[in-house]
């Protein structure tokens, strides 16, 4: 790992040299020769990168306020106006007393709610970057949009710094493709105007990637080795996953440099320096983290600590996380006072950057969340057990649809590389299939696409095993900053070989294969706009297609944007009540109470039924891995207002379902929906598997993967309304009727079969949606038998897939053939 100075700059320089060879004029920046041209050459090269950033900017900013608020966005929020008083009374900070309040331990955890279980269990950094722009741009924009400018500048300065390193290294075509087609994935164009975590460890994961490269690999360059520390601790203060950067460091550190120190000169100082310092850098992380471990024993689980009440006292104090620092600046300055000592004089950079890591990350990740700045230790105690030891099981596991099955928590093992399959322009997909293909013959003379492979692989592997995979492309962008490089590289190539062939000047080859990659996405995001979160490519068939084939239409909410609610707040009566009715996604509810809060719904409409007389609207985001029972049946109905977006389609992506609507799907949930009790599928895994390597089951489809439970219909009213449906009809009618059951057998009978609940008495009665139904709206049983009996076969198959079944595929409505009390209402 820590190899002599002189045969580190002799390989920079060759690997310099390489990089400028004329060997392969297609793909790298020919030489500028001369101090005066190098100037030059990175003055524009300076300039085009504002130009970059310009564009990209001007790409973005425009749209920021062109998609709903999305499901995370209102607790992420809710953290910033926290935290956002507690500044506000350190500008008013008077006397050592006010100071003292607000750095109590419990000032702390109550204005930074982050880093624990409860809304918003990510560090904070990300939520003060959009602090910071809401109070930059709050004045001339509306609330979310200005806190949204933040993931938009993330994301123009990680289009930046791509360009900007690869043009340097391959020239201005390899970085602008590269910049291009970043900017140009729907997916990624989308999720970089939400309020989120995602872009800012997008943006972390390239920069400490391209920062520890140049650590690496350049002249003079500690700088950019200290970077990589304070980048990473960064990192830990964003989100758990960006820290996963460091996996494909180490990796490269180990393989590339330490089998080098056992036979190049100088191999014994070089252990020497790294065992000491390393030594006694760990030490104080080690003590720590025994520390977190045992304080971990004596928490109760994320879910029921309570921070503010338990408060295990700690063998140790925070700043031991400062030792480490300590430790690299003593090593900085045996270096300065022993400038030819061969074991503190020489310069190492693999060494260093390992040392920058240990020193600058944790100080940083301390520092960087201001509830861990009292009771440290307790505080990372319960925030690790969180995210990583306690992850599943400590917060609830998120339904994910795919493949038309709902799975929880995690997905099978190839479920990455189908949604970059499936998410990413098809050219895109193709040209960077050409880089990886060029890339992989030339690992001897160019050693960078390998390492860009790595860190494009590491975040897919990772999605391989039992590691949580909801919301989409979102938990792994990373990866996409990498694809987009191979995509740069892979057409370049391919327009120089093509330019070869046909015998024509390489810029208009260039110029034309680029116009193909890149004016192909930006036509699929133009076309896709403002619905990027629901973006599939042509390979699937788009949008449409992919929910066909089982996977999300929509997830996020942005489906809810200016124009829908501006026509909701013109049509929905006054007063009215709009509720969910789903368990699944009854949080959203905090979605649209900032729409409200912030003036993009009405404040009169009610968003929760508190009417025990009557049937509420109801949202309906076609979200099809929070699909109920209930939810399937209403949306085979006539809904009351619906949004079909051309950009997909035609595709319902959202729609809202009236009192009446909601009766019939309540009665017809009633009637047929059941608990299955079926037992659980034989193991798939082959029997050695199961008994010596059982983590690999998941493989074959076995736990830990997990599936849903099937769903079940109550069989015996579908076999009545198959062999009796006139008296299944009559027997409703009775009991929406409110006559005596005693002397109607068939009544009696239909009643017994309906679920029932158990009072306090010891009394069986029907359960709360029976009553309620019978109380608010009785005729809806009858409808619902009605619709059973006409249309048996299309309700089985609605009820029967976990996604929402579209209408026109099963001829219609279910309630086609009954009155539509609302016909001039609805859209």
């Amino acid at each position: 790992m820590h190899e002599p100075v002189a045969s580190l700059a002799a390989e920079s320089s060759s690997l310099e040299s390489q990089n400028r060879s004329l060997r392969d004029q297609s793909l790298v920046a020919e030489e500028r020769p001369g101090e005066q041209n190098q100037t030059r050459g990175s003055r524009r090269l300076g300039l085009a990168s504002v130009g970059v950033l310009t564009i990209a900017l001007a790409a973005l900013v425009p749209t920021v306020g062109d998609f709903g608020l999305t499901w995370d966005e209102p607790a992420y929020r809710y953290s910033q106006v926290m935290s956002a008083q507690w500044w506000e009374q350190l500008g008013h900070v008077r006397s050592r007393r006010d100071v003292q309040e607000l750095l109590d331990p419990l000032t702390l955890l109550y204005f930074w709610p982050y880093g624990r279980f409860g809304i918003n269990f990510h560090p904070p950094l990300a939520g003060q970057l959009n602090l910071a722009t809401y109070e930059l741009f709050g004045h001339w924009m509306k609330d979310i949009p200005a806190r949204r400018m933040a993931t938009v500048i993330e994301f123009a300065l990680t289009i930046t710094i791509g360009f900007h390193f690869l043009a340097r290294r391959y020239g201005a075509w390899v970085g602008s493709i590269t910049a291009g087609s970043l900017m140009l994935m729907p997916r990624l164009y989308g999720q970089a105007h939400l309020m989120d975590t995602d872009t800012a460890g997008l943006l972390l994961w390239t920069a400490t990637a391209l920062v520890f490269w140049k650590g690496l690999h350049e002249p003079h360059a500690r700088r950019w080795r200290v970077a990589v520390g304070i980048l990473l601790g960064l990192a830990f203060i964003e989100k758990m996953g960006a820290v996963m950067v460091l996996m494909p460091l180490l990796l490269w550190l180990i393989v590339g440099y330490v089998p080098r120190t056992f036979t190049r000169p100088g191999a014994r100082a070089a252990w020497i320096d790294g065992i000491c310092t390393t030594g006694a850098m760990l030490l104080p992380l080690a003590l720590a983290f025994q520390q977190i471990q045992m304080l971990q024993q004596r928490l109760r689980p994320p879910s029921m600590t309570d921070l503010f009440v338990d408060r295990p006292a700690s063998d140790l104090p925070g700043e031991i996380l400062v030792f480490p620092l300590a430790v690299w600046f003593l090593r900085r300055l045996l270096g300065r006072f022993f400038p030819k000592h061969k074991v503190w004089g020489v310069e190492r950079p693999a060494l260093e950057t390992w040392t920058a890591i240990l020193a600058f990350a944790p100080v940083v990740g301390w520092l960087g969340n201001p509830a861990w700045w009292r009771e440290t230790l307790p505080r990372l105690a319960h925030y690790y057990t969180l995210s990583v030891s306690g992850r599943r099981g400590a917060l609830p596991d998120i339904q994910i649809m795919y493949f038309g099955q709902v799975y929880e928590y995690c997905l099978p093992w190839h479920n990455a590389w189908v949604l970059i399959g499936i998410t990413v322009p098809a050219a895109i997909l193709g040209a960077a299939a050409i880089g990886l293909f060029w890339a992989m013959g030339r690992i001897r003379r160019d050693r960078l696409p390998f390492f860009f492979l790595i860190h494009f692989l590491t975040l897919p592997v990772i999605r391989m095993l039992d590691t949580p995979a909801h919301d989409g492309v979102r938990l792994f962008l990373p990866a996409f900053f990498f694809l987009a490089a191979f995509a740069g590289w892979g057409a370049v190539w391919l327009a120089d070989a093509l330019a070869r062939l046909v015998r024509i000047p390489a810029g208009f080859m260039r110029m034309a294969v680029t116009a193909i990659v890149l004016g192909s996405a930006a036509n699929a995001l133009i076309r896709i706009h403002p619905y990027e979160l629901s973006y599939y490519n042509e390979l699937i068939g788009g949008p449409r297609a992919a929910w066909t084939r089982g996977f999300e239409l929509t997830y996020w909410y942005d489906a809810f944007n200016g124009p829908v609610l501006e026509e909701l707040n013109r049509r929905l009566p006054a007063h009215a009540e709009v509720d969910f009715l789903n368990e699944m996604t009854k949080t959203s509810v905090i979605v649209f109470q900032d729409h409200q809060c912030l003036g993009a719904l009405r404040k009169d409409i009610r968003l929760v039924s508190r009417r025990a007389d009557r049937f509420p609207y109801v949202w309906l985001l076609t979200q099809d891995s929070k699909a109920s029972a209930f939810t399937r049946l209403l949306f085979t109905m006539r809904p009351w207002y619906t949004s079909e977006p051309r950009q997909l389609g035609g595709a319902r992506v959202a729609s809202v379902a009236d009192p009446v609507a909601v009766s019939r799907a309540w009665a017809l949930r009633v009637l047929l929906d059941t608990a299955d009790r079926s037992g659980d599928e034989p193991p798939a895994a082959p029997r050695w598997v199961r008994d010596y390597a059982p983590w690999l089951a998941r493989f074959w489809g076995d736990p830990p993967l997990k599936k849903a439970r099937r769903l079940a219909l109550n069989q015996a009213i579908l076999d009545w309304s198959r062999s009796d449906p006139d008296g299944l009809l009559a027997a409703a009618s009775q009991i929406a009727a409110n006559r005596p059951l005693d002397g109607n057998k068939d009544a009696k009978r239909l009643m017994e079969l309906l679920p029932t609940e158990t009072t306090k008495d010891g009394k069986t009665i029907p359960n709360y949606f029976i009553r309620k139904l019978l109380q608010v709206r009785p005729e809806a049983l009858v409808e619902a038998i009605q619709m059973m009996n006409s249309h048996r076969d299309e309700i089985v198959r609605g009820m029967t897939r976990y996604s929402y079944t579209d209408p026109p595929t099963i001829g219609g409505y279910l309630d086609r053939d009954l009155p539509d009390p609302n016909i001039q209402g609805r859209g």
